[in-house]
């Protein structure tokens, strides 16, 4: 007796919260095969919302599919959280903060539980996203149409594009004392400028912020996509403790640590797939989050309506032996190959199955075939009608990407924790010292064949420095002729090549084939090198750069001031006299003629057929 007294002394301090983000309402609504599936996972939301016996329901944006909801759409939306949310049972979460600052369009301005003409259960706590944002005259959301109507608390949102001011909604139950923040969609290029101008406010309670639970919920890019295309975490306050990532679709539900921070991150994702992109394919599900004082713990809650949805991604390259694409026609025997992995992937989402009565049994199939060869295509929309009957996106269960032929030879895979390192050390170095650091790093794990760290680091350098956008063709060229001059001298078999490379990497140190460089380039007056100018040059002030018409303050040794990149008014008279630097524009000259040799081994065979005349890999920018 004495356990179950305890279980439910704990159960009143305890702060019960479905969380989930992107449910998309209304998504591809006229497909006749596919237009329940929204309204069937959110539905589903709020069953889980009521068996789990939550104390509300938290939406981290996108709620509906368009800005502008069709008739359908709402009215689904409408009946679904009446049938879930409205009841007698009496809701236990107490509002401390000033409600009439809270919610947005709310009709008493308070939550919509307080509303003595409501009979709300499950109250559901919403911002806004990128769908469903505010548009049109009167500059309204459709969570404004709910918010009046008593069905959701709107908060979170922001109009004002200069600056930013966050309060959050205080809330107590027993014990326990959580502040809701709610950061609704801005345009990412927007919101980081508000940051980087320092016009942000986030507003703690007056109490001592450590007996709160600083809840975030916000809906903005996290993945990087560009330098002003996404929020970065590190942007946000660490004083939160746990944030509810909304506009992500992928699946990352599990809590991740923010090391710099100090703060949790979940990301629900969306719980219909919007896209037949990779990241729609794993696995949906929203959070059961538990909060007690400042601890809380969020178990993933796996949907089980979700349309199966299979994803594979194949290089049509990797298969050319295997296939015999070189003879016959390449496109049929692509196109039987397609049609035997979509076989498997249609047996294979059979295993996704559930057995709940209201999951759509049809997949979603995706096969991406990527191609360097245009004559490996075949009609996709014809081929589609092959399974007409058997996948949910008869149109699109193919589709043909195409690959740069170099990028497909030369992947670069980033050691993001190596690079991490490599800025911690020294946060002011210059970015030419850091790429040579990041390759120190990773030399175990991914070592570099022909290069040296400090070659790379010489091109960072110049193409920053200098604005040399020829740079990396001219030192990749100089490396290049260098060692097929070393293959011709030691003239090793095929099977020895690699071997000789690294022989050639251990007999020219990276200082010695930069002083050969800086010799070459002084017979043609190009500039000393990075490493040169920190051995020869006596005067740390002595500009590198040629003497030209126009004054530019770029010496190596100059200072940031010199740079332009030191503050105050030392940065703005450099930034007044220097000349803005064009922007960087490199391209790599891969020209392909007959008797031109393309890379190391065309230039060593060339050389073995020539009876070991010297052959230099060059690509002759005469013309």
């Amino acid at each position: 007796m004495a356990d179950a007294d305890t279980a439910e002394k704990d159960a009143d301090n305890i702060i019960r919260i479905m969380v989930a983000t992107d449910n998309h309402l209304g998504y591809a609504e006229k497909d006749t095969v596919r237009g329940e599936d929204s309204f069937t996972a959110f539905e589903e939301i709020l069953e889980l919302a009521v068996s789990e016996d939550v104390d509300m329901i938290l939406l981290g944006g996108d709620l509906f599919h368009d800005s502008v909801p069709s008739q359908n759409s709402m009215y689904k939306c409408i009946e679904l959280l009446r049938r879930y949310t409205f009841g007698d049972k009496p809701v236990s979460l107490e509002i401390l903060s000033d409600q009439s600052h809270c919610f947005h369009n709310a009709v008493n301005q308070s939550v919509n539980y307080e509303d003595p003409n409501l009979n709300i259960s499950i109250p559901v706590f919403s911002i806004h996203g990128n769908h469903d944002d505010p548009s049109g005259f009167g500059r309204l959301s459709s969570l404004d149409l709910l918010s009046s109507t008593g069905l959701v608390n709107y908060f979170g949102r922001w109009t004002d594009l200069t600056q930013l001011e966050i309060s959050p909604i205080l809330m107590r139950k027993g014990e326990t004392k959580m502040a809701l923040y709610g950061l609704s969609h801005i345009h990412d290029a927007r919101l980081v400028r508000i940051f980087t101008d320092f016009q942000v406010t986030i507003n703690c309670p007056k109490e001592s912020e450590e007996d709160w639970f600083h809840l975030m919920v916000v809906h903005q890019n996290r993945a990087d996509r560009g330098p002003k295309n996404y929020l970065p975490e590190e942007l946000l306050p660490a004083f939160l403790n746990l944030i509810i990532w909304g506009h992500e679709h992928d699946c990352r539900i599990e809590p991740e640590v923010n090391a710099l921070r100090d703060f949790y991150v979940s990301q629900p994702g969306s719980s219909v797939a919007t896209s037949l992109a990779k990241g729609e394919s794993i696995k949906k599900h929203v959070g059961l989050l538990e909060i007690y004082k400042t601890k809380f713990h969020l178990k993933p809650l796996p949907l089980q309506t979700v349309r199966p949805f299979i994803f594979d991604s194949i290089d049509i390259d990797s298969y050319a032996t295997k296939l015999n694409l070189k003879q016959g026609d390449a496109s049929i025997k692509v196109c039987d190959f397609a049609k035997k992995r979509v076989e498997d992937m249609i047996e294979e989402a059979k295993n996704l199955l559930t057995g709940h009565p209201k999951q759509p049994t049809l997949p979603l199939i995706r096969l991406r075939l990527r191609y360097t060869d245009e004559t490996h295509m075949f009609n996709t929309i014809r081929f589609g009608q092959m399974f007409s009957t058997r996948v949910a996106n008869v149109a699109d269960v193919v589709k043909f990407e195409k690959l740069n032929k170099r990028a497909y030879k030369d992947k670069i895979n980033v050691d993001r924790d190596a690079m991490q390192r490599a800025m911690e050390i020294d946060n002011t170095a210059r970015v030419e010292e850091l790429v040579d650091r990041y390759f120190e790093e990773v030399k175990d794990k991914h070592p570099l064949k022909l290069l040296h760290s400090k070659a790379l680091a010489e091109v960072t350098y110049r193409m920053v420095e200098r604005s040399d956008n020829n740079a990396a063709d001219h030192i990749f060229k100089f490396y290049n002729e260098k060692a097929v001059e070393h293959l011709m001298d030691t003239l090793p078999s095929i099977e020895n090549i690699n071997e000789e490379l690294e022989n050639f990497r251990l007999r020219y140190k990276a200082d010695d084939l930069l002083k050969m460089l800086d010799a070459s380039d002084l017979k043609t007056g190009a500039y000393a090198s990075a490493a040169g100018s920190k051995t020869n040059n006596k005067d740390e002030n002595v500009s590198l750069a040629p003497k030209t018409s126009t004054a530019k303050a770029s010496g190596r040794g100059a200072g940031r001031a010199g740079t332009a990149r030191g503050r105050g008014t030392a940065a703005a008279t450099s930034a007044a006299a220097t000349p803005a630097k064009p922007k960087l524009n490199v391209s790599v000259n891969t020209r392909n003629s007959s008797n031109e040799p393309q890379g190391l081994m065309d230039a060593y065979n060339q050389g073995r057929r020539n009876k070991g005349k010297v052959v230099y890999v060059v690509s002759d920018d005469s013309d």
